[in-house]
């Protein structure tokens, strides 16, 4: 009730605000549907020196803005679901960038969002990857880069990276830049591991079978470049792990 109220207070407000009316003439103009005892209220509230003075200060803040948007109070959330609802799958970050930065004519609000649509316009024809899934990667974020601590462009308030970047699978990034940093084992480290393994699962296999299995055989043929590895592990029946001393006549 409270994200409906927000998203369309401004609307409401805006269809029914007449500069020539005075306070009391508005809040005899009462729309369909809302109590009058709380649209007086707002009617106040609206009227109120401080939300005069916020309302001037916010208009201020959005001249200053490179490229302003045409989003207006809908939570990008709910936009993102109409968007669904009109074209029938999720739309992805880049078609949220381009909704909310045309008019109602279809043009875009300056030159620089027209450039940074249509490059991302051909991000879009050109990705291979599911563009629907929020990632740092997706179009949106190879054209306008990384990402703000304090927000996720065209996700909305709340979303920040640390909560809506958590899930993705893309993160090539952070592994290519921790790779210089990790030490891998050497190839001889690795035949080493992989011996010891192979030594072990031979002797379970015998403790457990007697013997090793003739489907498995093929894949313990010993070494030539380590003879001394067909003497370590008898391929004999259970009986044959004996002592030493039961090898010697």
């Amino acid at each position: 009730m409270g994200r409906k109220w927000a998203a369309n207070r401004q609307s409401l407000w805006n269809e029914f605000n007449d500069p020539t009316k005075t306070r009391d003439e508005i809040i005899k103009n009462v729309p369909i549907g809302i109590d009058k005892d709380q649209w007086a209220c707002f009617v106040h509230y609206r009227h109120k020196p401080s939300t005069l003075e916020l309302c001037r200060r916010n208009k201020e803040i959005r001249s200053k803005q490179v490229i302003p948007h045409t989003g207006g109070s809908k939570a990008n959330p709910r936009r993102r679901n109409e968007l669904l609802l009109e074209i029938g799958k999720l739309p992805s970050r880049g078609q949220l960038y381009i909704e909310t930065h045309k008019r109602k004519d279809g043009s875009f609000v300056n030159k620089a969002a027209k450039t940074i649509a249509e490059q991302i316009e051909v991000g879009l024809t050109q990705s291979i990857v599911d563009e629907s899934e929020v990632s740092p990667l997706d179009v949106v974020g190879r054209v306008l880069g990384l990402e703000h601590s304090g927000r996720v462009r065209c996700m909305g308030l709340g979303a920040v990276p640390s909560n809506t970047f958590r899930n993705t699978r893309l993160r090539a990034s952070s592994l290519s830049s921790s790779s210089s940093d990790v030490a891998f084992p050497s190839s001889n480290q690795w035949q080493e591991k992989y011996n010891n393994l192979e030594s072990a699962f031979k002797a379970y296999m015998i403790m457990k079978e007697g013997r090793i299995p003739e489907e498995l055989a093929s894949y313990f043929i010993p070494d030539q470049t380590h003879p001394n590895d067909a003497s370590s592990v008898p391929n004999t029946p259970l009986d044959a792990r004996g002592s030493s001393g039961a090898s010697n006549p």
